[in-house]
């Protein structure tokens, strides 16, 4: 959208960090979208280098919370809305949802294709590259794609540096009985705050009701899907590291079962391309209300604790035993404050092969039961 050197030039935009109090003043940068996150970093308040950045707790996020921007609009209103393109259908670009994806591709990351869905009136630099659509369902069935292990690999398989124009469209669009399934998961993992309470009801199906995690846990509650409504709440979304995992392993699945593959292509692709991923997943530890509580992962900096401390003593705790570990949190508006954390054991890692044959079986089994009843259309 914005030329980052270009459009402070023509005195569009100036460096400014600072909390927007709009949605219209929100110009997204790299950082802040993670994997169908957009609320996954905050700049720091005196950013000055690529790293000043500080994840964002989602279990404290505002139904109407906005992230630091590091640019602010420099000219005027009207001026501002000249400078953005149109639609093909005839609106203007920053009124729609737009699925956004950082445009460097790092293929010895954990994720090559890094992509969230922003809400209607924010902007972006060209760092990012953006789509929309028309439709906002074709919008959340490509995000659910973008999330998920078998498009990611199909990036890196391309070996590009950059995401643009020609690298996007060479990635096919799903048509498939699962791609309800695959979306509500990613509603639910992107409609963070109540600026997607629109999207949420555009999207919305009854059969939502229907679905269900494809795996026992008490850190997967059935009510996630069940209590859904065509309403958006604070409680809607998914916001814990253990349920957002497991909807993301799901997408996985749901996505090589509509692309054709098998459940031994997905593995092999994990297996092959994912090093990165495979390190994180085998030394990431989960707490029994499914927050992390301790992680090797590099952009998990500060979450959980250290490893000596989680080494010596709080690892092998007894199960309902806890622990609390006190941080000071600057990524809400309104100045620093200061929070308890509280752990819960017992702590265990997943198993994301594991995972991927769990959630293979039961989704080929639900799928194949609606075919059955007539439901599968």
């Amino acid at each position: 959208m914005f030329d980052e050197t270009g459009a402070q030039e023509e005195g569009l935009i100036i460096p400014n960090v600072h909390f927007v109090d709009r949605l219209e003043d929100l110009i997204y940068s790299g950082p802040h979208i993670g994997v169908a996150n957009p609320y996954s970093q905050t700049l720091r308040e005196n950013c000055s280098s690529k790293g000043d950045n500080d994840r964002i707790d989602l279990i404290y996020l505002s139904d109407a919370y906005l992230a630091r921007s590091k640019y602010g609009i420099s000219c005027t209103e009207e001026e501002y809305l000249d400078s953005i393109p149109i639609t093909p259908w005839g609106t203007k670009y920053n009124t729609e949802y737009k699925l956004l994806s950082r445009k460097m591709l790092n293929l010895k990351q954990e994720r090559t294709l890094v992509s969230a869905i922003a809400p209607r009136k924010t902007g972006h630099i060209n760092g990012i590259y953006g789509l929309c659509f028309s439709d906002v369902n074709m919008l959340v069935l490509l995000s659910g794609c973008f999330a998920s292990l078998p498009y990611d690999f199909f990036i890196k398989c391309l070996g590009k540096t950059n995401f643009l124009d020609n690298t996007a469209y060479k990635l096919p669009i799903l048509d498939s009985v699962l791609n309800n399934s695959i979306k509500v998961r990613v509603l639910l993992l992107n409609c963070l705050t109540s600026k997607y309470a629109e999207l949420w009801e555009a999207c919305w199906k009854e059969e939502n009701l229907l679905d269900s995690w494809s795996k026992s846990d008490p850190r997967l509650a059935p009510p996630r899907f069940t209590s859904l409504t065509d309403q958006w709440i604070w409680d809607t979304p998914l916001r814990t590291d253990y349920e957002r995992r497991q909807a993301l392993v799901e997408i996985d699945v749901l996505t090589a079962m509509a692309l054709g593959m098998t459940l031994e292509q997905l593995k092999t692709i994990y297996r092959i391309q994912f090093p990165v991923l495979q390190s994180y997943e085998a030394d990431t530890w989960y707490d029994a209300n499914g927050r992390i509580v301790f992680t090797n992962n590099r952009s998990l900096t500060g979450v959980g604790f250290s490893r000596p401390e989680f080494e010596n003593g709080i690892k092998g705790a007894p199960a309902g035993q806890k622990f609390y570990r006190t941080i000071t949190d600057d990524t809400q508006p309104g100045g620093p404050v200061e929070r308890t954390i509280e752990y819960v054991a017992p702590f265990d890692r997943c198993d994301r092969e594991e995972d991927y044959e769990m959630a293979w079986r039961f989704f080929e089994k639900k799928y194949e039961e609606m075919k059955y009843n007539g439901q599968c259309h």
